[in-house]
């Protein structure tokens, strides 16, 4: 009965301490973009395809400017690892851009398609 009793209190405050850590791991919004507070590292939320394998940032593309064709996305989105993994660049490769991706520091946008913007 002794261990029974041990088992049953041990049981209760495991639960206990998973319903309290649910209250502690709220959600967050996954439209909010949060910039780098690492020196160095990308500061907008996105990267566009201007001209042929020659990617920059961008702070807020909009998708019908994405015209002609092109092998990758015309708008990326930087997702949160790669706030603080991309440098701050003047411009990125598509050799960047596939190594970001394949990274999960990049994801292609949703309103995006293979063109350049």
């Amino acid at each position: 009965m002794k261990n029974f009793k041990q088992v049953a209190l041990g049981l209760m405050v495991g639960a206990m301490a998973i319903g309290f850590s649910s209250f502690t791991n709220a959600h967050h919004n996954t439209f909010v973009k949060h910039h780098s507070a690492k020196a160095g590292m990308i500061t907008d939320d996105y990267i566009v395809q201007p001209t042929l394998n020659n990617f920059q940032e961008n702070a807020s593309p909009v998708s019908s400017n994405c015209h002609s064709t092109a092998t990758l996305q015309c708008i990326y989105d930087v997702t949160t690892s790669g706030q603080s993994n991309i440098p701050d660049q003047a411009s990125y490769t598509a050799t960047n851009i596939n190594s970001y991706v394949t990274a999960g520091y990049l994801v292609a946008d949703g309103d995006s398609n293979p063109s350049l913007y």
